[in-house]
């Protein structure tokens, strides 16, 4: 690690100028947000590294006060927030600077891109679709758990209803499903539910930025009265309680309980890579709990301890600046950061077909 963020550093000048910026501005806007509205920073940096995390902040800043584009001063804001190894917590650079330079922006953002290990010949539909694959057999392709996804998956179970409420046999393919919100997976839970699903909630970090980006997101028009209500009551605990974290839940855990267990499907197959992650994340310690369920594939992303991302107003208009605000109850016992969800049946990433690998899989166990 030591030795990648050196060559990020050095190869930071290299880079082909853009557009101008006043890197220092920036780079301390990041780190005192970071500091103060980050639900992870004291998990994160505690008494056994906080020396080697301020040499490294004191590096990095010192490199930011002769940094003055916005390529080089990308590369070094991302090398200081992956030192949290939490890909909620980033720099990402704007949606319309990407429009404006996308080569530029691709070769900027390969850097800090995974090794892609999937075949090209077994590469994931990237649209939302249903398949019946035999009279005992479907599968749901969701890539996405975005709010816009949403409608869509939603759309699908009402359209298919008949066709999933008899087939026995499911494979739900999530790879590459990066998350979205929770809400999107909604339509799910009742096929895969055979037992009570205990949840661990989240906590909310009560800064006074955190609370003021809440009180403005509870201005929007597209959100509905139950969100509402819920916002409204969390920026209340936490305008009584600051500079803590508090839960609006009101209880350590819970349970989902529904009033019935469909017959089919009987069998539930979760096809996941190591870049499912974040809600799809939370859909799978859920979906686990159910006798139905078994998980095939690799690791998952491990992108979920940290959440409920924000925006926050970094200077330069070429960057966003996105911090997780709250922290799952979950830790410290049960982390999933850079851990991930495990696989039940592990699939090799090389494989190239691996929905028909499933498919022999569950065809003989059924037998």
């Amino acid at each position: 690690m030591k030795i990648l963020l050196v060559i990020l550093i050095l190869s930071i000048p290299n880079i082909v100028l853009a557009q101008q910026c006043d890197c220092k501005v920036n780079f301390d806007y990041t780190v005192n947000h970071v500091r103060t509205d980050y639900a992870g920073f004291n998990d994160k940096v505690k008494k056994s590294n906080i020396k080697a995390f301020e040499k490294f902040t004191a590096l990095l800043r010192s490199k930011a006060l002769t940094t003055n584009s916005v390529d080089s001063c990308y590369v070094l804001l991302r090398t200081w927030t992956n030192y949290f190894k939490d890909n909620h917590l980033r720099v990402q650079l704007d949606w319309r600077y990407r429009k404006a330079y996308p080569e530029v922006a691709k070769k900027l953002n390969q850097q800090f891109a995974k090794p892609v290990a999937t075949s090209s010949a077994d590469k994931p539909d990237p649209e939302t679709n249903f398949k019946v694959l035999d009279n005992q057999m479907m599968l749901l392709r969701l890539p996405s758990f975005e709010w816009s996804e949403k409608k869509s998956i939603d759309s699908l179970f009402k359209l298919y209803e008949k066709e999933l409420k008899h087939s026995a046999n499911w494979i739900i393919d999530l790879r590459e499903n990066t998350g979205g919100t929770d809400y999107a997976f909604s339509s799910l839970m009742p096929y895969v539910y055979t037992n009570p699903i205990k949840i661990k909630p989240d906590e909310y970090l009560s800064s006074e930025e955190n609370i003021r980006i809440l009180t403005e997101n509870l201005k929007g028009d597209d959100m509905s009265k139950a969100g509402k209500d819920f916002l409204g009551n969390l920026i209340a605990l936490m305008k009584n309680h600051p500079n803590q974290f508090v839960n609006p839940s009101g209880k350590d855990e819970f349970e989902i309980k529904m009033d019935s267990v469909h017959q089919y499907p009987a069998r539930i197959a979760i096809l996941i890579d190591r870049y499912t992650a974040s809600s799809a994340e939370s859909f799978l310690l859920s979906a686990v709990q159910s006798k139905k369920v078994k998980v095939y594939g690799e690791h998952s992303a491990g992108t979920l301890d940290y959440s409920n991302t924000q925006f926050f107003d970094i200077p330069a208009k070429e960057f966003n600046l996105v911090i997780p605000i709250a922290r799952s109850m979950r830790l410290p016992e049960h982390p999933i950061d850079n851990i991930g969800v495990k696989p039940d049946v592990k699939i090799d990433a090389g494989e190239k077909d691996k929905i028909g690998y499933v498919r022999k899989v569950m065809e003989k166990d059924n037998k």
